[in-house]
């Protein structure tokens, strides 16, 4: 979608005259740009605001751009760009990413354009312009997720699952992956968390979407937990969360493991998140609201005895930020739409005994759902 079709869609649900965007990731979602500065738009101009150090980036990155002027602020100073656009006297309103700017930043903002034109609040409504994500988008997307599938895969080699166990990604990786021989029984949760990060970048991810959890046994039960000098014990579960940016776009997934035979509790465990995720999987459909989908995991986690043990939302939007809207919670009004990417993870943590958790991205369809997270989820013992 053209720069200028995007502003104007943003200006239109915004009903302002003109946008200034300071978050970076909606810098980036409208025009391209990936440095520091701001951004702003009318309905017949757009500009990126920036300094020395990113102007010729810029202005060779956004060539082909017609619709973008970048301007440098050294030559007139920070506020001098904004100040001189909002003259234009059909600027009556600007709006602000009230959810971005600090209240120093935006009372500077202000004492340079009220004398020009009203500043009004954009509350979600650029955030809101990202929730349907283009087909290219999805599939920068996917190839995130793959990059995660290809670096558990390698993990699980390491820890001497066959190839044939961990399906195509398993396959494809061990024609050239040498394990490097780590013996579960005397790897901490941060060696392992450090050999899953080190395989995401490997395979291509250009950082980390967010910091990767390995939590091992009781701090299974926490469902952030910092990875720690820990050592996996035979009989506890491991749950490894871990994700990527390719070309600006995250994956998110999440796998729990055992070590060793787990006890039959951790088993039920186990087994009652797969159903719930498989179910929600199964039923997902265009249409409904956040609520009702993340009702469709958090009944069977209910009926089976563990409601008050799952205490997290079922799922967020993913994309140029790791955690986006909409997402699946008890409390989502959104209506779920083609073309949007959520997670569905659910999860069970049980203080002194342990945690699951299960997470695959999903693209929203027509008529359901493409799963874009191919690893294998039926439960893995090393």
């Amino acid at each position: 979608m053209p720069v200028l079709e995007k502003a104007n869609k943003l200006l239109e649900d915004a009903r302002v005259d003109a946008v200034i965007l300071t978050d970076p990731t909606n810098m980036r979602y409208l025009t391209g740009f990936t440095g520091e500065g701001y951004v702003i738009v009318s309905k017949t101009v757009s500009q990126i605001v920036t300094d020395s150090r990113y102007t010729l980036e810029a202005t060779e990155k956004l060539a082909d751009s017609g619709d973008i002027e970048v301007v440098e602020w050294n030559k007139k100073g920070y506020y001098r760009p904004v100040m001189d656009f909002v003259k234009n006297p059909q600027i009556k309103s600007i709006g602000f990413e009230d959810r971005h700017l600090t209240v120093a930043a935006y009372r500077r903002f202000e004492k340079r354009l009220q004398r020009y034109v009203k500043l009004k609040p954009l509350h979600d409504a650029a955030d809101a312009l990202r929730q349907v994500k283009s087909p290219d988008e999805i599939e920068k997307i996917r190839l995130a997720e793959e990059i995660g599938d290809r670096a558990f895969a390698r993990l699980m080699l390491d820890f001497g699952v066959s190839p044939e166990r961990l399906g195509k990604a398993g396959e494809e990786v061990s024609a050239y992956h040498v394990p490097d021989s780590m013996i579960p029984t005397e790897t901490s949760e941060k060696e392992i968390a450090w050999a899953l990060e080190r395989y995401l970048r490997i395979e291509g991810g250009e950082r980390l979407s967010f910091d990767t959890i390995a939590a091992s046994g009781l701090n299974g039960a926490k469902p952030h937990a910092i990875p720690t000098d820990k050592t996996p014990a035979a009989g506890e579960l491991l749950t490894l969360d871990f994700g990527c940016v390719y070309n600006g776009y995250c994956s998110d997934m999440t796998r729990t493991i055992a070590v060793g035979e787990p006890s039959d509790e951790l088993k039920r465990i186990y087994d009652t998140v797969l159903c719930a995720q498989e179910t929600a999987l199964n039923e997902i459909r265009p249409g409904m609201t956040g609520a009702e989908i993340d009702a469709l995991a958090r009944d069977v986690i209910k009926e089976a005895g563990y409601g008050d043990k799952f205490g997290h939302s079922l799922g967020h939007s993913v994309g140029l930020n790791i955690h986006e809207s909409p997402g699946f919670s008890s409390k989502e009004k959104t209506v779920i739409m083609p073309g949007m990417v959520v997670s569905v993870e659910p999860g069970i943590y049980v203080e002194n005994v342990g945690g699951v958790r299960i997470e695959d991205l999903v693209a929203i369809t027509e008529d359901g759902i493409e799963n874009l997270a191919k690893s294998e989820k039926s439960l893995i013992v090393i």
